[in-house]
């Protein structure tokens, strides 16, 4: 562990920590500053009383695969994260509900998510990626400061709206209800690692937590209200059956286990169960992706060589012809997957810059094991896997601080090739 204080536990070490990094650096960081000092376990423990609970702080991929896939902790989620996503989500969703409660609500949403049904969306992606691309245009030609990621972020929303509800929002182009709400109570939303009091317990944070919450329930009640309609007035043909947004999707999955023709009102606790994981696809979709974009333009932006390389693969499966290429991937999507060299460097971005970490409630007799036989006990601890280190820590990845899409391309004999389980980019 670090330093300990009797009165302030391990506050005082964040915060030192917290004052070598730039202001305004994300407190995660802070925690990335401290591993570095247990670079061989992986593993050390924070006290955090009073702002929370006490934290197992995890940096190995051999632990973190114990943690997230074989250990009876795999599944569980602390308390904590539901008061988290409690003013994103608006109640308990796929994120932080109990095994029992998510496996039924996955099972429905499931077929929106294939492999299949997402390239039956790269269409609406082209449509709203026009869009996204004619305002990058504008600045270009205006030569003026802006802040790419304010703009992703809003295209991000677009292709999530389109994709979800079979809506079009219109983010790009101005206000839409949905959009900015979500978009107001991320940036009123408190970090749980947040250690300054006047952020931590601003007293104007519920009413607006409250006030976003109740535009987002509106506004997505109401198109769900409308696809019911849709599906009553198509009941039996179909016509219905050819939708592929996610909601749909989960409707017909829904009412295919009710024998009865669909009644005047959509079933009230699954309005209210959907409104939630809906909020959920929005807001876990929207900033991850626009992190990556953003973060992809500025690695190849500094990286001439990778991206002469990305700009030859793409010319070689859809042309030179750059008009041309809209239609191109519209009437031919799977030539979205012969770009390994595009992949690779959307792999690689993520592992410089991951949009999430995990983190799992710990357990009575649950023990994580080092590679050297050393048990860290979880009880009473929340582990939290901290992906931003864990994918930079030098013991799992050659050269770690530098951008080589090439490490996705090479085989297991290649000092390059990623350690299992040491890419966890959410």
């Amino acid at each position: 562990m670090p330093e300990h204080s009797l009165a302030a536990g391990h506050l005082i070490a964040v915060k030192e920590a917290l004052d070598k990094l730039p202001k305004g650096a994300h407190p995660t960081l802070a925690f990335g500053q401290l591993s570095k000092s247990f670079p061989k376990s992986g593993v050390f423990y924070m006290d955090l009383w009073p702002v929370s609970v006490p934290f197992m702080i995890v940096t190995s991929p051999t632990l973190a695969i114990q943690a997230t896939q074989t250990s009876s902790i795999a599944l569980t989620r602390p308390i904590e994260l539901q008061n988290w996503f409690r003013p994103i989500t608006g109640g308990p969703a796929m994120f932080d509900m109990s095994v029992e409660e998510w496996k039924p609500w996955r099972a429905l949403f499931n077929p929106g998510y294939s492999a299949a049904n997402l390239l039956t969306h790269v269409p609406h992606i082209v449509e709203e990626t026009l869009v996204y691309r004619g305002i990058l245009g504008d600045h270009a030609r205006k030569g003026d400061m802006f802040q790419l990621n304010n703009i992703t972020l809003r295209f991000t929303l677009d292709l999530i709206g389109k994709a979800v509800l079979d809506t079009r929002l219109h983010a790009q182009k101005g206000y839409n209800a949905l959009a900015d709400a979500l978009l107001s109570q991320v940036r009123w939303h408190r970090s749980t690692e947040e250690v300054d009091p006047i952020k931590r317990w601003h007293p104007a944070r519920p009413f607006v937590e409250w006030y976003n919450s109740r535009t987002m329930d509106n506004y997505i009640g109401m198109e769900l209200d409308k696809r019911w309609e849709i599906y009553k007035e198509n009941y039996g043909s179909n016509d219905f059956s050819h939708s592929k947004s996610i909601i749909d999707l989960a409707l017909q999955a829904y009412m295919a286990n009710t024998p009865k023709n669909p009644p005047e009102r959509l079933d009230r606790h699954f309005r209210l169960v959907a409104t939630r994981h809906i909020r959920v696809f929005l807001f876990a979709g929207h900033d991850t992706t626009s992190s990556t974009i953003c973060y992809a333009f500025h690695l190849l932006s500094s990286n001439p060589v990778a991206l002469k390389r990305i700009r030859a693969e793409h010319d070689s499966i859809f042309g030179t012809d750059l008009s041309a290429t809209p239609s191109l991937i519209s009437e031919q999507p799977h030539l979205l997957n012969q770009l390994p060299y595009t992949t690779a460097v959307l792999k690689e971005t993520m592992r410089l810059f991951p949009g999430a970490s995990a983190i799992r409630e710990g357990a009575p007799g649950v023990d994580l094991v080092d590679n050297d036989g050393n048990r860290y006990p979880t009880e009473g601890m929340n582990v939290w896997i901290v992906h931003p280190v864990l994918q930079r820590n030098p013991l799992y990845w050659k050269r770690p601080n530098d951008f080589l899409p090439e490490r996705w391309l090479v085989g297991p004999e290649d000092e390059l090739y990623p350690v299992k389980g040491a890419w966890r980019p959410f």
